[in-house]
């Protein structure tokens, strides 16, 4: 449980921090491209109001933009289409052919501004025709180019930095939570042995008394009390197990599943047969796996005794056993009020409880599916639940 929730900080904070540095590259970026898109349409819109001359804040003796140009050039023509004129910031970048090559693509485009290679241009309609601006953005994109590049590198570098601070801090959050569970469960723990000497007694001197007086309804529901009180003290202590892995240690043997299977269902047969339900138990014959005997009859008995208690009047029960790719399979299905959907993702936590008016009557303390599930996972398996709310429950065990 500590784990899962180290790993569930260190997620969340991974992940919301890398969604802010994301969003921080993306902003960057965005606003570095905007901006230029902001200049080259400024400068587009003076050198077409100037109807193709440079003007003088942008003309350099040495043939280079002051602000960033490394050519510009317009291209002049009237209203059928005659070249009148070209105006050129550079002469031997391109040649006059490829001056009015652009020019007509550009006109093809039929679109007021746009890009063509590594230029710019604007199309403005004037009193002679028309004028087409071009402009040299390849030190605008070559800019973009590299902040993007370099926001990325930093990016990553720090989202890998605060993937490492994240799984630290995790380590630091959780260290409360950790002792608390910790001190929870060794009370539990010994909570659960002191209790055991006291139930014995009661249930020891309840038999006696019963054979000094008699038959007594208090002497029957002190022993019911007393049983239940027993019970859940049982799982307390198999919680506690379970949680002290050091100290909880399966012992692995090849196993006949169908025959154990089989001996823990029978049993329920006529117990099932005297509430007036249906019990149906389908195993295939000798499938093999390794695991803990013990432990494995008491998940199948808290799995089927769950689905007698859950079951609808007259309800149905079944379990099936069958081989599936390399894991065996068991299912144990009941008809019935079901599971809710927002439910099923709590099912397996300890206490959790879908109606508390149906366990007071049923008995239930919320903890049998909880040492299923971690039984099931000391195993190596898996154990997963399907529900139509209101028709049925179903618990899939995969055991490798």
């Amino acid at each position: 449980m500590i784990r899962k929730l180290r790993i569930k900080i260190s997620v969340i904070l991974s992940a919301v921090l890398t969604i802010v540095i994301v969003g921080v590259m993306i902003t960057t970026n965005v606003i570095e491209r905007s901006n230029n898109q902001t200049q080259i349409n400024e400068r587009l819109l003076k050198i077409a109001y100037n109807n193709g001359i440079i003007p003088n804040e942008y003309r350099d003796h040495n043939k280079k933009s002051k602000a960033g140009y490394i050519d510009t050039f317009s291209v002049l023509i009237d209203g059928a289409y005659n070249l009148i004129g070209i105006y050129a910031g550079r002469t031997d970048v391109i040649s006059q052919d490829e001056y009015i090559e652009y020019a007509n693509e550009a006109i093809n485009s039929q679109q007021k501004m746009g890009e063509i290679y590594n230029y710019a241009y604007l199309v403005e309609l004037k009193s002679y025709g028309k004028i087409i601006v071009f402009l040299d953005i390849s030190q605008y994109k070559l800019s973009e180019k590299n902040l993007l590049v370099t926001s990325v590198i930093i990016g990553t570098v720090a989202i890998i930095l605060f993937i490492i601070i994240s799984i630290i801090l995790s380590f630091w959050l959780v260290k409360p939570v950790k002792e608390n569970f910790e001190k929870q469960k060794r009370f539990i723990s010994d909570a659960s042995h002191e209790l055991k000497t006291p139930l014995a007694v009661i249930s020891a001197n309840t038999d006696v008394l019963e054979g000094e007086i008699g038959e007594n309804k208090w002497l029957s529901y002190i022993r019911l009390e007393s049983k239940r009180m027993s019970e859940l003290v049982n799982e307390l202590l198999c919680l506690a197990r379970l949680d002290d892995k050091s100290g909880h240690q399966l012992i692995m043997t090849r196993i006949n599943l169908s025959d154990l299977v089989l001996s823990v269902a029978l049993p329920f047969e006529s117990t099932v047969f005297e509430m007036g339900k249906k019990f149906d138990v389908d195993v295939q014959p000798d499938i093999i796996c390794k695991g803990d005997e013990s432990s494995l009859k008491h998940i199948i008995s808290i799995l089927i005794d769950n689905a007698i208690k859950y079951s609808d009047e007259h309800g149905e029960i079944s379990i099936k056993l069958y081989k599936q790719s390399n894991k065996s399979i068991i299912e144990v299905y009941n008809t019935g009020d079901g599971i809710k959907p927002e439910n099923i993702s709590k099912i397996f936590e300890r206490f959790f409880r879908q109606d508390e008016s149906r366990n007071s009557k049923t008995g239930g303390y919320g903890l049998g599916l909880p040492i299923a599930k971690s039984s099931v996972e000391a195993h190596g398996g898996k154990l997963s639940v399907q529900s139509q709310y209101g028709k049925w429950a179903k618990f899939i065990v995969a055991l490798p």
